[in-house]
């Protein structure tokens, strides 16, 4: 059998859902994080009429990626620990499953359940 060698040209870009969706499966392995809240509502979605707000919001400069997260943690745990460990561990996965590079990713502890 001959071995074909393919040359491809051409741009590779993952879908900010896909990102998404990657960040809150890092996430969801923490335990001190509650839960990841969506995003708060801009201006500009509020006049669009958009109902659903991702959880991650997810942005792209050329073929850099900076992600921004809203989580709540449980009570007693201490916000900046479990906030670093957010953004250790959703830079390294995002990275390692689609080999875009994360410049950022900026964590909001915006609650904290008593529960």
């Amino acid at each position: 059998m001959e071995k074909v060698k393919k040359n491809v040209k051409g741009k590779l870009m993952v879908s900010e859902e896909v990102i998404s969706t990657i960040a809150i499966n890092a996430v969801k392995d923490i335990d001190a994080v509650a839960k990841i809240l969506p995003q708060p509502k801009t201006l500009k979605s509020i006049v669009l009429g958009n109902a659903v707000q991702s959880p991650v919001k997810v942005g792209y400069i050329d073929d850099v990626v900076e992600l921004f997260v809203y989580i709540s943690i449980k009570k007693g745990s201490k916000a900046t620990a479990v906030a670093e460990l957010v953004q250790e561990k959703i830079k390294s996965n995002v990275q390692a499953m689609t080999g875009l590079t994360v410049a950022r990713v900026n964590v909001t502890v915006a609650d904290v359940v008593t529960d």
